[in-house]
């Protein structure tokens, strides 16, 4: 009996929950487990990682089967040798780096280097993208060509990446976006990425019955990363208008949800002066879990919110009206940020930054008259009065003539996460600066950084310097009394000698900046 084409779901939904038990006795074995670690991974066991293998040999296989038993499958999947080929190693690719990556922690330039990899032996199969198509306009790409198919296939991988942070969550958005592009695919005629698809929301949603809450096994990078690939991919040649030409609004729009958490995430460490790899606990499932929402709720919630673009796409698709998609992830984000869900602190950040940017540009203000600038406050998560604590650094910062301060303090564990900065206006002295970064710490757990900047003294530099450390003990002192109140248990802060304080805690460095 012929397997008809919607069989192919069927069979990577069978094979996946066949697999997945295997795959996580294999992970157990190996070591290959997500520990808890008190601060932001707060399960309660150690949970085996590795369902990408067993969602990846799901879909080789169900592929496979479907070629032989399927005559319709067969023929569309004939001819495409090339293209399958490289998806398949790419896709081996993306699931043996995050492999090493799960069990040996890799640093995330190590991570991203993987990933270029797998993107190239991607583009090797002929995936490039050098025109677009946006609103009726087309635009050539030329030399950007390769650049941007990257950049799409990277953000793509690490959209999932990064949103996998509960029971089911990068799971649940897999299965929806799949059925999204496999919907694109089938409407532009581009059957064979409809399948592809198909296999691919087969595969993860037979893994997700193991991964709802609570979760048996996770995704882990492989299983997130595998799942951004081959997302990246398709959109891509579901949206084909001709070769090598995407539409491009639908595929963005499919995106959106993941694209706008991950954007805001980066805005958020890199205007709080945070690497963007650093973790933290602002991403819109926490915030809709600190709203009280269970996590099958949040599930739930962000589902329909990718069902809702996802809609917007397929409507824009059949009508061929791009407007559709765009208006339909405006209607989606504007939501979740004018209702203060999500997104609301970010901007409000991004605004205030922009506004002392403008006016530090534009001179404003007296010359040659000292002052300071308003602090920009930004409370990204939690409740707790830092105010205090602010004003005991402010008035350190005046004592010693310092020209910025900035304050970062990241409880995920509370969900507590504060961020203010402070800078001396028209500060014209023509002293050689000097900066420095202090991490504060509680136990062995780095629970936020300080940074500081001003002018080097005329003379008695070490006599300074030791005044300079020593002005930080109140501010210490309030530090540890307000984290100890917000753990609420007994925590002990790391005493650290005066002398390794200023050279080992706090490197500072000359800044030529005010020279």
């Amino acid at each position: 009996m012929a397997l008809p084409i919607y069989g192919v779901v069927l069979l990577a939904m069978l094979s996946s929950l066949l697999l997945t038990p295997i795959a996580r006795w294999l992970a157990s074995s190996c070591g290959i487990v997500d520990s808890p670690d008190g601060r932001r991974k707060l399960h309660k066991r150690p949970i085996p990682l590795g369902g990408g293998v067993a969602i990846l040999v799901a879909i080789y296989f169900s592929l496979i089967l479907s070629f032989w038993l399927s005559p319709s499958i067969h023929s569309l999947l004939t001819g495409h040798d090339r293209f399958l080929a490289g998806l398949a190693a790419s896709a081996l690719v993306i699931v043996l780096v995050g492999l090493v990556d799960d069990r040996i922690q890799l640093r995330g330039r190590q991570k991203l280097a993987g990933q270029i990899l797998a993107a190239a032996v991607l583009m090797l199969s002929g995936l490039v993208v050098r025109e677009l198509q946006v609103f009726g306009w087309q635009v050539e790409l030329g030399l950007l060509s390769i650049p941007f198919t990257i950049f799409w296939i990277l953000g793509a991988i690490n959209a999932l990446n990064l949103i996998d942070g509960i029971d089911g969550l990068a799971g649940s958005v897999g299965v929806i976006l799949s059925l999204t592009i496999a919907g694109m695919a089938w409407l532009s005629g581009h059957q064979i990425d409809a399948v592809l698809a198909l296999a691919l929301a087969g595969a993860v949603f037979g893994f997700l019955l193991y991964n709802l809450p609570p979760a048996t096994i996770f995704l882990g990078d492989c299983g997130s990363m595998l799942i951004g690939l081959m997302l990246g991919a398709l959109a891509i040649r579901s949206s084909l208008k001709g070769p090598a030409t995407v539409a491009l609004a639908a595929p963005t729009v499919v995106w959106a949800i993941p694209i706008f958490d991950v954007g805001m995430a980066i805005l958020r460490r890199k205007l709080t002066g945070r690497s963007i790899y650093e973790t933290d606990r602002s991403h819109l499932h926490h915030c809709l879990l600190r709203r009280g929402l269970s996590g099958r709720g949040t599930l739930l919630w962000i589902s329909g919110f990718c069902a809702c673009t996802s809609l917007g796409a397929l409507a824009s698709v059949a009508q061929q009206n791009e407007w559709l998609a765009v208006l339909s992830a405006l209607a989606v984000i504007g939501t979740l940020v004018m209702a203060r869900i999500f997104g609301h602190g970010e901007f409000s950040l991004l605004v205030r930054r922009l506004q002392t940017l403008i006016m530090s540009v534009l001179q404003l203000g007296l010359p040659g008259r000292q002052g300071h600038r308003d602090p920009v406050h930004a409370r990204l998560t939690g409740t707790r009065d830092w105010n205090d604590l602010w004003q005991t650094l402010t008035e350190y910062a005046e004592r010693f003539d310092l020209s910025w301060v900035q304050l970062n303090v990241n409880l995920p564990a509370v969900s507590e996460e504060y961020h203010v900065s402070w800078e001396r206006k028209n500060n014209r002295s023509t002293q050689p600066q000097w900066s420095t970064e202090i991490p504060l710490m509680m136990s062995t757990s780095t629970i936020g950084r300080l940074s500081i900047r001003g002018h080097c003294p005329d003379d008695q530099v070490c006599t300074w310097m030791g005044e300079l450390i020593g002005g930080l003990k109140p501010f210490e002192t309030q530090l540890v009394s307000l984290v100890l109140e917000e753990y609420n248990q007994p925590l002990q802060p790391q005493p650290v000698p005066a002398s390794s304080f200023a050279t080992g805690v706090a490197e500072i460095q000359p800044n030529n900046v005010g020279s």
